[in-house]
């Protein structure tokens, strides 16, 4: 049972309303001050194209034992001494190299310290820049869980480890 955001009384059926600007959920008694909201419907060939969308293989889980993956790609740890070496080696300022990347300088200079790993697309305007390889294809399997309980799809419960 919800209550309305104007009285508090509460009941099973509450309108959207704007009331001032607001959008807000009333009661039938308190409706009146404002301008009920209608809720239109999709129309279903919009909902199918949707979904259709979503089942795609892009969104699909992996449930094949033994594929490879293709995973994201991943910074390599030892960015932040390539990136300096580079820069040194080019023989400019930090604020030169991110006045050229369009970048701020204080995001370079925590990339250079390591205090904080490049965001992907900074990455590649340093591999570019500079060209140095800070970004590496990382691949992963996926391993086959034969049990009753998940008959071939993984699950949480198969991946955490009991004491016993």
């Amino acid at each position: 049972m919800s209550a309305c955001e104007m009285c508090g009384y509460g009941t099973l059926q509450l309108h959207k309303s704007i009331v001032e600007g607001s959008i807000m959920l009333l009661c039938d008694k308190c409706v009146r001050f404002g301008e009920v909201i209608e809720l239109k419907r999709p129309a279903d060939d919009i909902v199918n194209k949707r979904l259709d969308f979503y089942k795609t293989s892009r969104f699909a889980s992996a449930s094949v034992a033994g594929k490879v993956l293709p995973e994201d790609d991943l910074i390599v740890s030892d960015y932040a001494p390539k990136v300096k070496r580079a820069r040194e080696k080019s023989g400019k300022t930090q604020e030169e190299i991110a006045l050229a990347l369009a970048e701020k300088v204080s995001i370079l200079q925590k990339v250079e310290s390591g205090h904080m790993a490049p965001p992907m697309k900074l990455a590649r305007k340093l591999e570019q820049f500079f060209k140095i390889e800070l970004i590496k294809k990382a691949e992963k399997t996926v391993e086959n869980f034969d049990t009753p309980e998940s008959a071939g799809s993984f699950t949480i419960g198969d991946a955490i480890k009991f004491k016993k």
